[in-house]
């Protein structure tokens, strides 16, 4: 609804107020230094009182409010009462019509009401026996245009600032929904892996209890470490959404953890080279996940934090997947390497096509990995393929920003994990070479 400053009754009230102060003091001024005007009277003081009482009472009827104003100070005029403040209370009125209800309508009452009120002034001042004072006049015309101008600039100022506060509150809004999304998309993707892991971990140690109690404290441990990864990481998340001042870094084994020393962080971060324990609960179920990552792709810097972020969440949302869904996969394929400016993920299982997994009908697992890399200015296509199930995401890397990738990037060679590793002893011959469109 728009409505103006005076629509709130406060306001309103100390106009109003004013103005009949200034109206019943002025006019008696007026008559005592006006010897030739009539003398001051009940009538000629209730006359002088019309506007400030109906800039007061009739805030939504601003027509009516302004042709009894313009009536009463012309019949005062007429009546030969001298001349004075009582001017002053029409002008309020038509600002009260100015700074009430819609910005248009109150525009066209209160200029038409302007005009018709100096047509009023003018024609009264004719029929008095004193001469017409044409300067006089034109001088309170002008004073009433300049009034009416000031309270249009006074509502447009307003207008404005309220709209500012309108689409800041939107923004605050929109970033409050959007960070409680990512906040969602985290908690989901550190749950959904470790509990599954979990699962297969605890199925594994019921069935080994009874004929092979050293594989069943192995279970028993691997339940312990992944509980405790994913207790970091969510301590990492809600560390971010309680906004504590320490930040979150990576271990050895791309595990985010607490640091008093470095700058408050955004959200956790995670490297590519911590690929290889997102495999943990599917080899326990004697799955084989090779993973094939540019080298030059896991020093530190090479890829933007945020950027390796999303690559980790897609492989772990997929690995996750084939974990949940593909109960015959025994071979899944994690491929990481940089085509030009683009960074290009792909997961592929060997566990048959399964239906369910359609592009267009997914859960929040696929859905997030869509919105993460969607918000990264990528895509994503995941669908089943010939062997099984696809996913492929394509993340445009930003090389101008911190942390952007530079030429031809020598590996550390001194800390070798399952992922670097001479070029050629990454890759395996055949058909699981190739990317698979799915």
């Amino acid at each position: 609804m728009d409505r103006g400053p005076l629509d709130r009754w406060r306001p309103r009230l100390f106009l109003a107020v004013a103005l009949a102060v200034v109206a019943t003091f002025g006019t008696l001024g007026a008559s005592h230094w006006q010897p030739g005007a009539r003398d001051i009277d009940a009538l000629g003081l209730g006359l002088a009182l019309v506007g400030p009482v109906v800039l007061l009472a009739l805030p939504r009827r601003p027509v009516l409010a302004v042709l009894l104003a313009v009536g009463a100070v012309g019949t005062y005029l007429a009546l030969g009462y001298a001349w004075g403040p009582v001017l002053g209370g029409t002008v309020g009125v038509l600002v009260m019509v100015l700074l009430t209800g819609p910005a248009a309508r109150a525009r066209v009452v209160a200029w038409s009401g302007a005009v018709l009120m100096w047509g009023v002034v003018v024609g009264a001042a004719a029929l008095r026996d004193e001469g017409t004072r044409v300067g006089g006049l034109l001088g309170g015309a002008a004073w009433t245009a300049v009034a009416l101008l000031v309270a249009t600039g006074i509502r447009e100022r307003l207008a404005r600032a309220a709209a500012w506060r309108a689409a800041r509150a939107d923004r605050e809004r929109t970033a409050v929904a959007t960070e409680r999304l990512r906040i969602a998309r985290e908690l989901h993707d550190v749950l959904a892996h470790s509990l599954s892991a979990i699962n297969v971990q605890a199925g594994v140690g019921l069935h080994l209890l009874d004929r092979d109690v050293e594989q069943a404290r192995s279970a028993l441990a691997s339940i312990k470490t992944t509980s405790r990864d994913a207790l970091d990481e969510v301590r990492a998340v809600l560390g971010v959404v309680r906004g504590e001042g320490d930040a979150v870094e990576g271990t050895g084994d791309g595990v985010p953890v607490a640091s008093s020393d470095a700058p408050e962080p955004r959200t956790p971060t995670w490297d590519l080279a911590a690929l290889p324990r997102l495999a943990e609960p599917l080899r326990a179920r004697g799955v084989t996940v090779h993973f094939d990552v540019d080298p030059a792709l896991l020093p530190p810097g090479a890829v933007p934090a945020h950027l390796a972020g999303v690559a980790y969440r897609v492989v772990q949302e997929a690995l996750t997947n084939v974990g949940r869904h593909a109960s015959r996969a025994r071979r899944v394929v994690v491929r990481v390497a940089r085509d030009g400016d683009v960074l290009q993920v792909t997961v592929d299982d060997d566990g048959g096509p399964v239906g369910t997994h359609d592009a267009d009908a997914v859960g929040y697992g696929l859905r997030g990995m869509r919105e993460r890399v969607e918000g990264a200015g990528g895509t994503l296509h995941a669908a089943p393929g010939a062997r099984g199930f696809a996913v492929a995401a394509a993340i445009p890397l930003d090389l101008s920003g911190p942390g952007a990738p530079q030429p031809d990037p020598a590996p550390d060679n001194s800390e070798r994990s399952e992922l670097s590793g001479p070029r050629t002893g990454i890759r395996e011959p055949g058909p699981d070479n190739s990317r698979r469109n799915a």
